[in-house]
């Protein structure tokens, strides 16, 4: 889950940084006639805006996009190939992202695999606001998880898609 978090933050970073050429752009075509301009008429300012802010642009959006899909991905490897554990919802925090007016949330929790040690994790999931009561602290989940990485993804449990084993 961590590059996807170091994409979505550089993301958010990237369109932030590209307002600088853009307010640099209207600023270079202050003072010149309205009209239409080759390229080589702009002033060297508004190019150089034009192009560093189209880099920003397609970075943030390939991070932005990125993102979801890295994670998703990470997600079905760590289920597929994975070692079974429970694990119990110590906190939830809201990332910030719905979709389709349901929340993204953060896990953390404290996974026991039987021939292991404890350990904490996080974990990212859609979660219906329908069901978001049955998601809190103390609820337990099964998990599956990556014994060399020690990232874990939320096993579904039935057709709610709703990871939780406290029902």
């Amino acid at each position: 889950m961590s590059h996807s978090k170091n994409m979505r933050k550089f993301g958010w970073l990237a369109f932030t940084f590209m307002w600088i050429p853009f307010t640099t752009l209207m600023i270079a075509m202050l003072g010149l006639p309205e009209g239409e301009y080759a390229w080589s008429e702009l002033p060297i300012l508004a190019r150089a805006s034009l192009v560093v802010g189209g880099i920003f642009a397609i970075a943030a959006t390939v991070l932005l996009v990125g993102a979801p899909i890295v994670s998703g991905l990470h997600n079905h490897a760590v289920l597929s190939r994975g070692l079974p554990a429970e694990a119990t919802i110590l906190s939830i925090a809201d990332t910030g992202t719905t979709i389709n007016n349901h929340p993204v949330v953060r896990l953390l929790l404290e996974v026991r695999p039987t021939d292991q040690p404890a350990f904490q994790a996080e974990a990212e999931r859609l979660i219906s606001r329908l069901q978001l009561h049955l998601v809190q602290p103390g609820a337990i989940v099964q998990v599956k998880y990556d014994p060399g990485r020690r990232s874990v993804a939320l096993v579904e449990e039935d057709d709610s898609g709703l990871p939780v084993g406290n029902r």
